[in-house]
């Protein structure tokens, strides 16, 4: 009886760590395009990265969208480029566990790059006006303090 107990016990304490790695949260992205009659039909890479490596990445032709699941929470450049089209990357993409996110790229004829940048951890517009109002009023305070004849009596 002791020993079935002690195997019993032993085999709890056992269980739990290997239940104690929990499934890491992923999300998910789609690359949609708006491709005028130009350039329909040209295949174009979807590219995911993340600190400047290429984690996954797929072809599509246009205007197929192209999808990636079982991507790690956080945040992600998403680069769109193909033979004879203007480059497209989205900077700062934060992929979430709650729906799949959707962006949308205007694929152009040309060369070079189009670089959208999306602020991460950013302040709300209406906190940037009342830094930036504090900033106006601080600067013309000091403004006042400098100009010739500040502080003298009259």
């Amino acid at each position: 009886m002791k020993a079935t107990l002690r195997r019993f016990v032993l085999g709890l304490a056992v269980v739990p760590t290997s239940f104690s790695v929990a499934a890491a949260q992923t999300g998910a992205l789609q690359a949609n395009f708006n491709a005028d009659a130009p350039v329909r039909g040209r295949p174009v890479m979807v590219s995911v990265i993340q600190n400047g490596v290429v984690l996954t990445q797929g072809e599509t032709v246009l205007p197929s969208a192209k999808g990636f699941s079982g991507l790690a929470l956080g945040t992600y450049d998403v680069r769109a480029e193909g033979d004879g089209l203007v480059t497209e990357v989205k900077r700062g993409v934060q992929v979430s566990e709650r729906d799949r996110l959707e962006l949308h790229f205007v694929m152009r004829l040309g060369q070079g790059a189009h670089l959208v940048e999306y602020a991460s951890g950013g302040l709300s517009r209406e906190e940037v006006a009342a830094r930036l109002s504090r900033l106006d009023s601080a600067v013309a305070a000091l403004q006042r303090a400098a100009s010739p004849g500040a502080g003298r009596p009259d």
